[in-house]
């Protein structure tokens, strides 16, 4: 009776632990996978930012006095404005992107140690 005691009580702590184990192993992979979420949203961003800067118009220096529609020249005032807008607006996408790379970069660092830890305790659960 004793013996038999024994070993449920020994299969319990046995369940238990794995229980726990699996437990870990759940909140692990959600953790992962809101990282793995936030990354690709990062992605998508960046992604956007790129094409914006694409098709912002670059300014083109040979040909500052160009006709508007109605047929008169422009405000070489405002042609230059308008050469400085696309200037600061490139950099401030520029700055956007690789602020993007980083943080991109930041939530990889942040993963590795939980894909480590579920690859414990998936290899401790064979």
């Amino acid at each position: 009776m004793r013996r038999l005691f024994l070993v449920l009580f020994m299969l319990s702590s046995i369940t238990a632990v794995a229980a726990g184990q699996d437990d870990e192993l759940q909140r692990l992979q959600t953790a992962l996978s809101m990282l793995n979420q936030e990354q690709l949203s990062v992605y998508q961003q960046f992604q956007m930012v790129q094409e914006m800067r694409r098709s912002n118009v670059q300014p083109s220096y040979g040909t500052i006095m160009l006709p508007v529609p109605g047929g008169e020249i422009a405000n070489y005032d405002d042609v230059i404005a308008a050469q400085n807008n696309v200037i600061r607006r490139n950099e401030e996408l520029a700055q956007e992107a690789y602020r993007l790379v980083t943080r991109y970069g930041e939530i990889e660092e942040a993963k590795k140690p939980l894909q480590q830890q579920i690859l414990r305790l998936m290899d401790g659960n064979k």
